[in-house]
């Protein structure tokens, strides 16, 4: 039931309790208001307030967000095809990552789309001339860093041969190389940058972005894996302040003690937006997708994945306040 009816009024039922219980804990919020939710809004809009230092009557609760938002903008029926790795370079047509081994219901393709022999990956992955490393992971239902392994091929190939006797869907593709400036603040991990972007009226708008790391150690930038986020200006700038997944405050990374300096330009950042804003035009079906981006030395933009469905808002309006602001007359309107 992911993206049922029956799961979304849970999740309102319990994200109301969780606010609600948080509010009782911070009393100032019930004197705050909230545009959209006049009730249960308030304590959001409290809550934003003490991490972003911004007021505003204009913040969206988790339950509105993805029920009165996300889920009447977005078509869930397809979420899980534009999710799909498998499917994701030949919808995009342009900056995917490229797939060595494709593996769809049950068949294996190679690099080129064509169907091969699942007992010649081995080689394949031992044999090849460019890449030393790769990625293995689920097609779907890679969230938090779940089903995603990097090694070479020795480390891969059980992995492939799981995933195989599981049935799973799966890709292998090589890494990503990404710029200098966005490695320094974990090498050890591919850092993204996580771009929100709201289609409606003929018009793609960037609404949000931030850059995620992986933790300690970590090879995977999910900040739910142990990893940091921290906020983009518009301008490309950084804010001075990073967030973990439970939303606790630093100005540095644990592993490399690098500080996250205002004066600091994520490369190529309207680049990136400007390739998001490009692409969001093919999915006609979804209002709102959040995506994870890369760029190399050269200023190539590498799409990682789309996400358009389930995708968190709390972070970006911890570091930017009332992402929406500027869209509240749409927002109103498809809610009356």
């Amino acid at each position: 039931m992911k993206n049922s009816f029956l799961r979304r009024r849970i999740f309102e039922i319990r994200a109301g309790v969780k606010d609600l219980v948080w509010g009782i804990k911070n009393p100032e919020s019930f004197k705050r208001k909230n545009t959209l939710s006049p009730i249960m809004g308030r304590f959001s809009s409290y809550k934003f307030e003490l991490l972003s230092g911004i007021k505003s009557e204009d913040y969206l609760s988790d339950a509105f967000y993805f029920n009165q938002l996300e889920g009447k903008i977005n078509n869930f029926e397809l979420s899980d095809y534009f999710n799909h790795k498998g499917y994701l370079p030949s919808i995009l047509q342009s900056n995917a990552i490229p797939l060595l081994i494709n593996n769809i219901a049950g068949i294996v393709y190679d690099a080129d789309d064509n169907i091969i022999d699942a007992s010649l990956v081995a080689e394949k992955l031992r044999n090849d001339p460019v890449n030393d490393e790769f990625v293995i992971k689920r097609s779907v239902g890679t969230g938090g860093g779940e089903s995603v392994e990097i090694g070479n091929a020795e480390k891969i190939i059980p992995f492939f041969n799981l995933y195989r006797k599981k049935k799973y869907d799966f890709v292998i593709q090589p890494l990503v190389k990404q710029h200098d400036k966005l490695a320094e603040f974990n090498p050890s991990s591919l850092n993204t940058v996580r771009i929100m972007t709201l289609a409606y009226d003929g018009e793609v708008h960037h609404v949000s972005s931030m850059v995620k790391m992986g933790g300690p150690g970590g090879r995977i930038d999910n900040v739910s894996a142990g990893g940091l986020c921290i906020g983009i200006k518009n301008d490309g700038s950084l804010t001075t302040f990073g967030f973990d997944c439970y939303l606790n405050k630093t100005t540095q990374h644990p592993q490399t003690q690098l500080e996250f300096p205002d004066n600091y330009e994520v490369p190529y950042f309207n680049e990136m937006v400007e390739v998001v804003k490009e692409k969001h035009q093919l999915f006609k079906s979804h209002g709102i997708i959040s995506w994870d981006v890369s760029v190399d030395n050269n200023g190539y933009v590498t799409i990682v994945e789309c996400n358009t469905a389930w995708s968190g808002l709390e972070s970006h309006q911890a570091f930017h306040g009332p992402v929406f602001e500027q869209h509240m007359s749409y927002i109103k309107n498809i809610n009356l």
